[in-house]
């Protein structure tokens, strides 16, 4: 019943079918994400039910997980019976993954003679901003904000932020170039460089917003998202020069005034336990988090 496949370039149609639409705005959650991280999470799916269901490897997880179904209205009975079936035929744990109080309720009712085991790990959970917020800078939270900004564009009095076209990617790969090269970047950073030339490789076929930011023709940052929920983009990178105070947040805010104004949220990702990634989340006063995390049905 359930035939799992690996994702390829023509199963982005099927992930289209799906997402935004059913988003949970987990930042993973996206076409773009979902598609240029497949290989390193080794993306598997089927379609069962008039629903999507997708495995993956999960950092510091030592099996496969099941991301939450996606899809109209409930799963059949049957599909959560062959779900438990096949972990154990697989002899590893059943392990799903998404927002954990959605979730857990699912799965109670999918598994109410079983227990559930929850992750609680905020530094999984995303931090999830209002859009008005970063457009226009308002109150005295964001004083320190305005006067990064300020400071930015009295340097750089002619820089602009410009949308992504084909005819833009060398610059922006050699401002990457040289952004990963100051950063001595490692393994990690590697992989998010392979991540970024992927999304400009299939940019056209990928349902992206981003841009960079310029000064007559100088790269100065770029960043881009995803749409993790009908309402709310995912931001999936950003990167900005460090020589020139005031970039991060003259970028931030620049490619937020361009989103339509149906994207009322901007998901900014987890912090991942780091405490100075926490603390630069934290300075931009978030309206709420994506507390997301594992459930393991036993």
């Amino acid at each position: 019943m359930l035939d799992f496949k690996r994702f390829e370039f023509e199963d982005l149609a099927v992930l289209s079918c799906y997402l935004p639409r059913y988003g949970s705005g987990d930042c993973d959650m996206t076409v773009p994400s979902l598609f240029t991280r497949m290989e390193q999470r080794e993306l598997t799916f089927c379609e069962v039910d008039n629903h999507l269901i997708c495995e993956r490897n999960l950092l510091n997880v030592p099996s496969r997980v099941i991301i939450m179904p996606m899809g109209e209205g409930e799963l059949d009975a049957s599909i959560w019976r062959a779900l438990q079936e096949r972990a154990r035929e697989l002899d590893q744990p059943l392990i799903f993954y998404g927002v954990v109080d959605e979730a857990s309720a699912i799965l109670s009712q999918a598994y109410p003679s079983c227990t559930l085991k929850v992750e609680d790990n905020p530094a999984r959970w995303d931090y999830v901003y209002l859009t008005d917020d970063f457009v226009r800078l308002e109150g005295s939270r964001f004083h320190s904000k305005r006067n990064f900004i300020k400071r930015f564009y009295k340097a750089r009095p002619n820089a602009t932020f410009e949308l992504f076209s084909a005819s833009s990617f060398d610059a922006c790969r050699e401002f990457l170039q040289r952004w990963y090269d100051e950063k001595e970047a490692d393994e990690e950073l590697q992989k998010e460089s392979r991540v970024i030339e992927r999304m400009f490789e299939y940019y056209d076929k990928l349902d992206i917003y981003g841009g960079f930011l310029h000064d007559n023709g100088e790269v100065l940052g770029l960043t881009y998202g995803a749409r993790c929920r009908c309402d709310m983009i995912s931001v999936h990178i950003e990167k900005a020069t460090r020589t020139v105070p005031g970039a991060y947040p003259a970028l931030s805010q620049a490619f937020a005034q361009t989103l339509p104004l149906c994207i009322k949220y901007l998901n900014r990702e987890e912090d991942l336990g780091i405490p100075g990634l926490r603390k630069a989340k934290e300075d931009w006063h978030p309206f709420s988090r994506v507390k997301k995390g594992i459930i393991e049905v036993c």
